[in-house]
């Protein structure tokens, strides 16, 4: 387990873009700002942080122990007092950098303080906690409770729910509402034709689909949701935003004899990855978790959803076939992945599942946005960043072309760029100076470069013949996406992309920069910008209330409701 934790603790100095009032932090990815061996020592072997005993600064050493002979809210004094001295000067990265498990601590207490104010001021509660999300992602939760700062990862957790129901009050537009206010505002002769409500929102009084969301009163729900801070950053990411901002949002119902679906929250691929389980013990806490779970037998499971969020897929899950084949899944992944060398049919099935984006975050979106040069400026024909040894090769189960190996060789043929191991600057630099972007199957069928091309303005190449993409019942993917095939790649696929002109391939992408945002997950309580005026998210997706991902796998949903209004109820009894 300590190698998890070492690999944790590394990305702890990945520092979020925080807004006003507190300086903006430069680190955005861990390969550009790596922690020196001397951070990792002092969170390793000073947690509690007793070297500062006696700072001219900040003595934290001091403040813990203040901290714990005065529990809260008698604290409240010491902890304003340090937010105060965080405000007027003191480098809130540094302190950060000596004692990053006290800054938590103290932002903790402080947003606790917001949210239970009789009349909260609510976006400073969103952005306090979105300070303390940036901090506490970056270590993992068994770190946080190891140390002797009375803030462990189960008190973060109810202080996210009590702020979530508190968003929930307030119907923030990004939080779902946006388009159901502007159709309960709109006289009935007014409303939108059939066909387009099939697309939009269902129109009031009866929103749906409504979803029931189980929470910490199913323990197992408890121990597969821990660590959300930690889990919803990266690209798998959104098993955490999905859930958060169901429980935000107008679909949410609290009443199971209404619910269209069951919401299962549980963060798969974290779990293992991250070393809260192995795979085995990850596996009996998901047959514990739907044996538990009391409105799941009445269907077999087929209204409830679940979200895997890699290419591991439901196999994350291993019982899953013999368990919930029937529920529906969240997913990105809809072929093979190449680690379960033994199994040959996909976990995904288009009639019941819905295909999802990966997690972007907003400071990748406005990076790779930033980094897109007009086409004639473009120096590359086409280049693909990421790995092309033979774990990225074909599934050992089928007969397909070795799609990155052939890649690999256009590349040491000198015909198109291949670079791995870049930072994000690199990477997205490299991207916005190229006019096609190749987005070939890897382990996994699916891949974040996909996202990332559309957001660097080159146009993606998909190499991936089996992945299944996002939101293709209501998006126009052609419009803004090659798929060629696999077994193609080579010189004709070269000579078919120089014949495009710059004004065919601004077609392209002014396709897709009209559907692009429909990928995007909008920030809930993570990277929160107070002005939504002059917050550039907004600029690049200007629809991006009314066009995201969480109300594209809404609109999926509601394509695939499955419950029986007459199986298992009874009616004209009296």
């Amino acid at each position: 387990m300590a190698s998890h934790y070492g690999s944790a603790a590394r990305n702890w100095c990945w520092l979020f873009a925080c807004f006003a009032p507190w300086p903006r932090a430069v680190s955005i990815d861990g390969q550009s700002h790596k922690a020196s061996d001397e951070d990792l020592e002092r969170v390793f072997n000073d947690p509690n942080c007793e070297r500062t005993r006696g700072s001219q600064v900040l003595d934290w050493d001091d403040i813990r122990l203040k901290l714990h002979s005065l529990p809260y809210p008698a604290s409240l004094p010491t902890v304003k007092k340090i937010v105060v001295q965080l405000q007027d000067g003191v480098d809130l990265d540094g302190q950060v950098g000596i004692c990053p498990f006290g800054v938590v601590a103290i932002l903790f207490f402080f947003v606790k303080f917001l949210v239970e104010e009789p009349e909260p001021r609510i976006e400073m509660v969103r952005t306090f906690f979105s300070m303390l999300d940036g901090y506490a992602s970056g270590m993992h939760p068994h770190l946080l409770d190891a140390s002797d700062w009375l803030v462990k990862d189960a008190r973060i957790a109810a202080l996210r729910r009590a702020l979530l129901q508190r968003l929930r009050a307030m119907k923030l537009p990004e939080a779902g509402w946006a388009l159901e206010s502007s159709l309960e505002k709109r006289p009935s002769s007014s409303l939108p034709p059939p066909a387009l409500l099939r697309l939009s929102l269902p129109s009031p009084p009866e929103v749906r689909p409504l979803i029931f969301v189980y929470g910490s009163e199913v323990r197992e729900v408890r121990q597969l949701s821990q660590g959300a801070s930690f889990c919803g950053k990266g690209q798998w990411g959104m098993e955490v935003h999905i859930h958060e901002w169901l429980l935000a949002s107008p679909y949410l119902t609290r009443d199971p004899a209404q619910a269209d679906f069951f919401f299962v929250p549980a963060y798969s691929i974290c779990m293992f990855e991250s070393g809260f389980f192995p795979l085995l013990e990850l596996d009996a806490e998901y047959r514990r978790l739907v044996a538990g779970l009391p409105y799941f037998q009445a269907s077999g499971g087929r209204d409830h959803i679940f979200t895997f969020g890699s290419g591991m897929s439901a196999n994350a899950f291993l019982s899953w076939r013999e368990v919930i084949p029937e529920s529906i899944f969240l997913t990105p992944e809809t072929w093979l992945f190449n680690d379960f060398a033994q199994i040959s049919e996909p976990c995904f099935d288009t009639w019941k599942d819905v295909a999802i984006p990966g997690f972007l975050h907003r400071h990748e979106v406005l990076s790779l946005a930033g980094s897109a040069r007009e086409f004639a400026d473009r120096e590359h024909l086409a280049l693909f960043l990421g790995r092309t040894d033979a774990s990225r090769g074909p599934h050992p189960k089928t007969n397909e072309t070795d799609v990155r190996g052939a890649l690999r060789q256009l590349h040491i043929e000198g015909k198109i760029l291949v670079a791995q191991h870049l930072s994000f600057p690199e990477m997205h630099a490299a991207m916005g100076n190229s006019k096609f972007c190749f987005v070939p199957k890897g382990k996994s069928a699916w891949s974040l470069r996909l996202y990332e091309a559309l957001f660097a303005g080159c146009v993606p190449i998909v190499l991936s013949d089996h992945w299944e993409l996002p939101f293709e019942d209501f998006l126009d993917v052609p419009s803004f996406v090659i798929k060629w095939p696999m077994a193609r790649v080579g010189d004709e696929l070269l000579d078919h992309l120089r014949r495009f002109s710059n004004s065919l391939l601004k077609e392209y992408q002014a396709a897709a920069r009209l559907q692009r945002c429909w990928y995007v997950y909008p920030p809930l309580m993570q990277e929160v910008h107070l002005d939504r005026g002059s917050d550039e998210l907004r600029r690049v997706c200007p629809e991006l209330d009314s066009q995201n991902a969480f109300l594209g796998i809404v609109k999926a949903l509601h394509r695939k409701r499955r419950v029986s209004r007459t199986s298992g109820r009874f009616f004209g009894l009296q």
